[in-house]
């Protein structure tokens, strides 16, 4: 869980840290209103440019293994 608060309805906020070869990705999520926010290394950013980096042949991400 985050502590920050949904911009929308002021309920808190999950949050889904992903890292790509260009940086740190977050998905913000209000489980109240259903609003959903991406950063890029900390500042807003579209969803469409997240997709686009994690479909680069190029991009390195972090694997986890149970």
């Amino acid at each position: 869980m985050s502590d920050a608060a949904c911009p929308a309805c002021g309920s808190p906020l999950v949050s889904i840290k992903i890292n790509v070869g260009a940086g740190e990705r977050t998905m913000c999520s209000c489980s109240r209103c259903d609003q959903r926010w991406w950063k890029r290394d900390g500042r807003f950013t579209n969803l469409a440019g997240v997709i686009d980096e994690l479909g680069r042949p190029e991009t390195t991400r972090v694997r986890y293994r149970a």
